[in-house]
This record gives structure tokens, sequence and C-alpha cells, in this order.
């Protein structure tokens, strides 16, 4: 651990003697405070974007002389001590001192002089500086003696590679592989320059619509598998990570938005692509209002990223066009809220994402009946029936829609399944395809042996035979990943099932 020295602030008083050595130990005072604030909250390197950020640049002179450049600007040192350089200057590099090959350091170090001398000719006691200049030296070493005093600017391979010495030194061209006889700056400290921040009361609103748009993204791609969808979310939970983390200047936050712009750009663009490389399933998405809200508010956003002048006005406009994006490709691929008596006639495909008594359900397995790799894999059997047959049925909702299924029919005992892919404790939903010709009876429900739930079969229909039927299983009820559950019938009673869906609570 360092030795922290005492800092004592002068204290006046009457009768106080203040000499030139009292004075001079309040300057350093602040001094010393001044340079742990610095190697506290600054660090070590080259202050990055003040002047010309002491780069240093190759030249050559008329007289064939090789010279180094060193640009004005500002670093601090391992103590915390500024080494401010003023204006640039050049430096003579004579190849011959150093014994090639070798690597060569461009240094700035601390240095302070004594200006502004005051003469007393009467009184020689009585004179002396007034000020103390801050300002630093820059050399060419051929190595580091101190990396906490001697800051490095840039180094130098020197080889004599062709036999004719060095006689030129070239500027950096490649940074990552400068090469020999050129300026390489990979290896410059940096110190960090604090900039405008940001208050809580965004940082907070800026977390919340990230994880908003991370939350819209996973529910749309489970709608529409679009790479894009998972691209944005990974954008969106990135930032949200950098927020919550690292912290971000507010210079910063229009460099996390841009790339948000991009993807809802390509999100957009990819859903229409995604219905003209899939005409089947009709322009289902893009002809909403809501489709097109989002596509006006991603061209608004982008307008506003190119006018951004960093102000918060600004700022507070470019989210809210995001969070309008956000909020219309939400409405586009979330089909509508499904009421209790509404699930029971739809006759379309079951949506991926089902809003349901004001909870969102996403489709998670689903067991087809004219499938024999369905049907083993979720071990769907009889026991202790009549008879079971299997038919390939075409009935018509109540809406007047014909829709083809396969149908399993049993007299008495009961309908064994497994369900698959589901997270244990999690409230779930199922829906049942039932053909009602012959109705009004009920289906015991059973989960490990035990009657747990009641499928009613309500009213009799021999002309619009189909519907959904459905029951739930609250949180903490299935406590199984695969519960094996069964449909179960008193006596000789008959009864049906379609295409069976799984849905869990998102």
């Amino acid at each position: 651990m360092e030795k922290v020295e005492f800092f004592k602030r002068a204290n006046f008083f009457p009768g106080l003697k203040a000499t030139p050595s009292f004075w001079n130990e309040i300057e350093d005072y602040h001094f010393r405070k001044e340079s742990l604030y610095n190697s506290l909250y600054h660090g070590f390197g080259i202050v990055p974007d003040y002047l010309e950020s002491m780069h240093v640049q190759a030249d050559k002179t008329k007289g064939g002389l090789i010279t180094l450049i060193v640009g004005s600007g500002m670093a601090f040192d391992g103590l915390g001590r500024p080494l401010f350089l003023y204006e640039p200057q050049a430096l003579v590099l004579d190849p011959k001192k150093f014994k090639l090959p070798c690597t060569i350091y461009i240094t700035a170090s601390y240095d302070e002089k004594m200006e502004d001398f005051y003469e007393d000719k009467e009184n020689s006691d009585l004179q002396g500086y007034q000020r103390k200049k801050e300002s630093c030296v820059i050399n060419i070493l051929n190595s580091i003696p101190d990396p906490s005093i001697y800051i490095e600017l840039a180094r130098i391979n020197l080889s004599n590679q062709d036999g004719n010495g060095v006689t030129e030194i070239a500027n950096c061209n490649n940074f990552t592989d400068p090469g020999t006889n050129a300026l390489d700056y990979r290896f410059i400290p940096w110190a960090v320059r604090v900039k405008k921040g940001i208050s809580s009361y965004l940082q907070n609103y800026m977390i919340d619509l990230l994880n908003f748009t991370e939350t819209v993204c996973n529910t749309s791609y489970e709608v529409i598998q679009l790479p894009s969808f998972r691209n944005l979310q990974t954008v969106a939970m990135t930032s949200k990570m950098i927020m919550q983390t690292a912290g971000v200047f507010f210079d910063n936050i229009i460099n996390i938005i841009t790339p948000i712009f991009n993807m809802d750009h390509q999100v957009l663009f990819e859903i229409a692509e995604y219905e003209r490389n899939n005409e089947k399933i009709g322009r289902i998405y893009t002809t909403k209002t809501s489709y097109e809200d989002a596509r006006k508010a991603m061209y608004s956003l982008g307008d506003a990223i190119k006018a951004y002048n960093n102000s918060y006005e600004e700022i507070d406009a470019i989210l809210n066009f995001h969070k309008e994006v956000m909020n219309g490709l939400k409405h586009t691929l979330v089909e509508k809220e499904v009421s209790t008596s509404d699930i029971v006639y739809i006759s379309y495909k079951m949506p991926h994402i089902l809003l349901f008594e004001d909870q969102r359900f996403t489709l998670v397995d689903s067991i087809s009946m004219g499938s024999e790799e369905s049907v083993e894999a979720h071990n769907l059997h009889f026991e202790n029936c009549v008879q079971s047959t299997t038919n390939n049925e075409a009935f018509y909702y109540p809406d007047g829609v014909l829709v083809h299924d396969i149908v399993k029919r049993w007299i008495g005992g009961e309908m064994k399944f497994t369900l698959k892919n589901i997270i244990k404790g999690r409230k779930t939903l199922i829906i049942r395809r039932t053909d009602i010709h012959q109705g009004n009876y009920s289906v015991d429900v059973k989960y490990q042996g035990n009657s747990v739930k009641t499928l009613t079969v309500d009213g009799v229909d021999t002309k619009n035979r189909w519907r959904n039927l459905y029951f739930t299983f609250e949180e903490g009820e299935l406590n199984e990943f695969n519960p094996e559950l069964s449909l179960a019938l008193d006596g000789k009673g008959r009864d049906n099932a379609g295409t069976i869906w799984i849905y869990q609570l998102l």
C-alpha cells in the first residue's frame, strides 16, 4: 500500500508570520492534492482529444535530417502530475547514436521551470523567481527508465535492413503491424477524459426502454424467426449492460442509439422481405396500420439522428421515436387479445403468441394426431378403451371456415400423453380441437393419477362441428419437466381429440 501523506491546510491567525516558506507550503498542498485527484480520476497517460494529443509525426528536413514532430497536448504521469506541451516541438533523430537493430522511445516527462525573476538591486535577499512554469521534457530514449515518470508517445523499431543505414522514418500506415523504421503507436497509455454525464432519470428510462426492446424482439421472434430480431435483441441487451455497469457519458448516448436505429430499419425491411418470399401467408403484417406507424417512426428516428446536435431535447425525441417503432412491432406481430369465449371459435392457425386473460402465452408444444412421429414423441396411447379410431375429418367452425384435421375417437377409458418442451412450475394453457357433434358431456383431466381438472363439452352442433376446448394449470401445479396427463371418461362415454396445442406463460 502506498504511503499517504497528511494533507494540512493553512490556518491564518493574528500574529502569524507568513514567510515565503509558509506560502510555498500552501502551493505544494494544492499541487499534491491536485496530483492525487489526477491519479485517481484521470489515470496515467495522454489526455485524448485535447489540442493535438501529443501526436508524433515523422518528417525529413532539406538537409536530410530525420525530424520528429510532437504535437501539443497534455498528459498525466504515474504520480498524477500534469505534463503540458504548449506548442509543437521538433526533435532531430540521429540513428547513428543507437546500436542497430534496437527500439527507441519518444517520451514525455514532467518538468517545471522558474520564471519571472524579480530583481531588487538594493537588497538581493528580497529578490527571486515569482512563478514556476509547469511543462514537460520530450526525449528520445533507448529504454524507459521508470514507466511512472516517462510517458511513451511513440516507439520506433530501428533496423539497418538494406545496409544503407536508416535514412527515413515512415508514419504509421498499419496500426497493428507498423513494421521497422516506422512510428508505432500501439503501446501509448491514455488517460480518462471526463465528459458530460447523464442524469439517473435518463439512465433509468433508457434501461427500461432497452429492456422493453429486448422483450418485444424475443416475442416477435416467436412469431417470425427473423435473424434481425435476435440481432436487435442482442444490441439492446449489450447496450443495457453497458448502461447498468460501465456507465455512459451524455456524448455517448447517440452511439448507443445509432446501431439500434440500424437494426430497427433491418427488422422492418426483413418483415416485408419475409412476406415477399412467403406469398402463401398473404400480406398479413405490412398492411397493418401498426406496421406503417413503426415504419414512419423509424424514418423519423433516422432523420433525428442525422440532425442531432447534442441536446437533451433531441435525445428525448430520438428515444421516443424508437419506442414508437417497438410499439408498432408489438402491435403488428402479437395477435390481438383472445377472450375466454373467442378462443373456442379460432378457426385460423393457432398463433405462436397468444394474449389470453390479460396474459401473454407462447406456443411451446403441439400434438398432431395424424403424425406418427408426434404421437410417439408424446407417448400418446389409450387405456381401458372399448375402441379407438383415427379419422381424417373436415368440419366447419361457426365462422364458416372449413378446417381439415386428424381426429382420435374412443369410447370409455382414457387417452394418455406426455407434455414436452415445457418449463416446470409455469402456468400452462392446453387447447384441444374437438368435434361437438355429440356434445354435452365432461372429460376428467388427470395428472399423476389424480383428477385435477374438468374439460366440459357444452352443446351439440351437427352443422358447425369444430370447437377449441381448453383447461389451464396454474403456477406450480405441473411439477415435472415431462408430465403425463390423461383425458378420462366414465363408463361408455365417447370422446374425440384433434390437434392439441400447449402454451406456457411468457
